[in-house]
């Protein structure tokens, strides 16, 4: 994420702990010894003050940990936002606690937070007014449930009962927020995903919940009846307050027996977009971003920008590769299409390009979330990657590269290494400046 106010950009990581391949561990003789040698409980953060070409790892006193353990413990499911002052926010997880702290130089230091905003899952942040954040995470305590929390001190503290996105509605359906959520313009209102479901718990599809300042509960909004392939489908709100909501399809071929366990066989399928222009009220069609012939695509991310410019990245497999991943291998690409006119029936798309220009990832991708060590599968990409807006407009892209191996053995490494990508040519997505 930028920090236009201090002219940095953060990067922030899992440690690795519950993402580690255990053929790795095996076949490296140190069983990846940068990953012990690190290893704080805590999750990773770097800091750029040059637009990435050089980056710095955050240190607390001069140990290998990035922050304070007194504000800061959990290894697992960083998440970034900022504040209408400028104060950056990270959060990681120890499968239980959800730690918030915060940054007031632009990532470099971490001066306030908590290790206990509050017990739960998948935490995601949005900035608020200054030194204001919500919390939106699956809460472990009672029937496990989905809400988000308000801390107004710069995430030292938490409010102690939650906003639930969380319900039925009166055809039977049930919904929940799932994924990351993001403020509008005026820090007055939250949108985030939902996905829906039916009475036995097969998913329908998905949605958005939207919440204005002061109301008790999300209000449910129905996008579109869709399969998934990805955890969740992930949003992004433009300075008009203009919402995008992308997702993958899970596409099959019936009657066959191609796929994991016996299953269907993979199918090529799509990532899909609409677009609400009135924060979630009403919704577009759905529209096509990425439809490959041969190849899968999964997990997108959206960001956004000026009104009607978007960023959409993905992931995608080889030509002729449509492997299920969570038992087949293929080689993953990064894909990014840029789009204006966005919130109109008549998108102009720049793309798809392959930003990575190579494979980040060799093998299969598991979706078992923590069975995936106990099991032996590769989780190594975790279960998301994202993209953002540079201070300029300009894409910046997070993920997951697994092709750097042992430099002693050439075995395959026990963790990913962070690469990172920046669009270097072509239009901004705010502004009228260029990339190159």
């Amino acid at each position: 994420m930028a920090n236009p106010l201090h002219g940095t950009l953060v990067y922030s990581s899992h440690e690795g702990t519950t993402h580690l391949y255990r053929d790795g561990l095996v076949s490296s003789p140190f069983g990846d010894f940068q990953f012990v040698a690190n290893y704080c409980n805590q999750v990773n953060i770097w800091t750029t003050s040059d637009g990435g070409i050089t980056w710095q790892r955050d240190k607390y006193l001069d140990s290998p940990c990035p922050t304070s353990p007194v504000i800061n413990t959990g290894f697992s499911d960083p998440d970034l936002t900022n504040d209408a002052s400028g104060r950056i926010y990270d959060t990681g997880i120890d499968l239980v606690n959800d730690a918030l702290f915060s940054s007031g130089d632009g990532g470099k230091t971490f001066d306030e937070g908590t290790p206990q905003c509050h017990d739960g899952d998948r935490p995601w942040l949005a900035g608020g007014k200054a030194n204001e954040v919500f919390m939106a995470t699956d809460t472990l305590e009672n029937a496990q449930s989905h809400q988000m929390y308000q801390s107004m001190d710069g995430g030292q503290t938490c409010s102690s009962t939650g906003v639930p996105d969380v319900g039925t509605l009166s055809n039977g359906l049930s919904y929940t927020g799932d994924g990351k959520l993001y403020s509008d313009s005026t820090r007055n209102r939250i949108a985030e995903p939902e996905v829906f479901t039916d009475s036995n718990g097969n998913l329908v599809g998905v949605g958005v919940g939207t919440w204005t300042r002061g109301a008790a509960e999300f209000t449910p909004h129905f996008v579109a009846t869709t399969s998934l392939y990805s955890h969740w489908p992930a949003i992004a709100i433009d300075s008009s307050n203009n919402i995008y909501l992308v997702w993958d399809t899970d596409n099959r071929t019936p009657n066959t027996t191609g796929g994991c366990n016996a299953g269907p066989s993979p199918a090529p399928n799509t990532v899909r977009m609409a677009y609400s222009t009135t924060f979630g009220q009403s919704w577009s069609k759905p529209v096509t971003v990425a439809a490959p012939a041969s190849s899968r695509v999964y997990w997108p991310w959206i960001a956004a920008g000026d009104p009607g410019k978007v960023s959409v990245v993905w992931y995608q497999t080889g030509p002729g590769q449509l492997a299920d991943l969570d038992c087949q291998p293929a080689d993953t690409y990064v894909y990014e299409s840029s789009i204006v006119n966005a919130n109109t029936t008549k998108p102009t798309t720049s793309g798809p390009v392959n930003a990575s220009g190579r494979v980040v990832h060799y093998g299969q991708v598991c979706q078992g979330g923590t069975t995936c060590v106990a099991t032996g599968q590769d989780r190594r990409l975790g279960d998301y990657f994202t993209n953002a807006l540079d201070a300029r407009g300009c894409v910046l892209i997070a993920s997951g590269d697994t092709m750097l191996v042992d430099p002693l053995t050439g075995a395959q490494l026990p963790t990913a290494r962070p690469i990172f990508i920046h669009r270097n040519a072509g239009p901004a997505l705010t502004g009228k400046g260029s990339c190159s």
